[in-house]
């Protein structure tokens, strides 16, 4: 697949401004991409918003461009899906971040379960978390960053917005079943670590509302479950391969 002509900044003054780009996107303009000076790409902050741009200084360690129209067209899912994930091996969270971030994901919350292993990831592990994230969206076409946030523990649907779904083996409605109706406004699903949720954290979670649901009668692993279960919601309810159209802008 060809390599897209596009970098992050978090600052973007907007159209007509010149902007240094950090010593890594510097780097990945340069040398990955070997754009110089007067080509084009695309300079996007993470937060919804991209721009057409133009390189004026092609230096390895401070590439400098000029911020153009900014992009309009639709990329983002209609439906803000946020990933519960269970805390795995870290190669693991690595891959779901990675993943889910380029299905079009909105956030990934790492919780702590009763089976999770270790005590949640260092301030540098969560750190690489978040660049992982930063640039499977810039690779993917995403102008939203998904945020990764801190160890939590399991949440209650009662306090959150939209469609809450957990994923259980031997639930009685297979996860298509759940996914019908208008699309809501938000989907939190959770996923347990490797080895599951315990029975008592699910009857927890359908205690406060969510809705029990599993994948098939063959064992995911914990960071395929997650990623399969985000792609078949915004197929269902987004915009991966249903023909349904994109939000512009992240819901507020």
């Amino acid at each position: 697949m060809a390599k897209l002509r596009r970098a992050w900044h978090d600052a973007v003054p907007g159209a007509g401004a010149e902007v240094s780009l950090d010593l890594e996107q510097s780097h990945h303009v340069v040398q990955v991409l070997r754009l110089r000076r007067g080509d084009a790409l695309a300079v996007f902050d993470g937060r919804g918003r991209e721009w057409d741009a133009e390189l004026l200084d092609d230096r390895r360690t401070g590439a400098r461009v000029r911020i153009g129209a900014e992009k309009l067209d639709p990329v983002e899912a209609p439906v803000a899906v946020t990933l519960f994930q269970g805390l795995c091996r870290p190669d693991r969270m690595e891959w779901v971040v990675q993943k889910s971030t380029e299905l079009g994901v909105w956030s990934v919350r790492p919780i702590a379960t009763m089976r999770s292993e270790g005590d949640g990831p260092s301030a540098e592990r969560l750190d690489r978390w978040r660049r992982i994230a930063r640039e499977a969206a810039r690779q993917s076409g995403r102008r939203i960053v998904p945020g990764i946030s801190e160890v939590e523990t399991i949440p209650a649907a009662a306090s959150l917005r939209g469609a809450s779904i957990v994923l259980a083996p031997g639930a009685e409605a297979p996860l298509a079943s759940v996914l019908s109706g208008p699309a809501p406004p938000e989907v939190h699903l959770v996923v347990g670590p490797e080895g599951g949720l315990e029975q008592g954290e699910v009857a927890a979670l359908e205690g406060s509302g969510f809705r029990r649901a599993e994948l098939g009668p063959r064992i995911l692993r914990t960071e395929t479950a997650g990623v399969v279960a985000c792609a078949l919601i915004l197929h269902a309810w987004g915009d991966l391969g249903s023909g349904r159209p994109s939000l512009p802008r992240p819901p507020a």
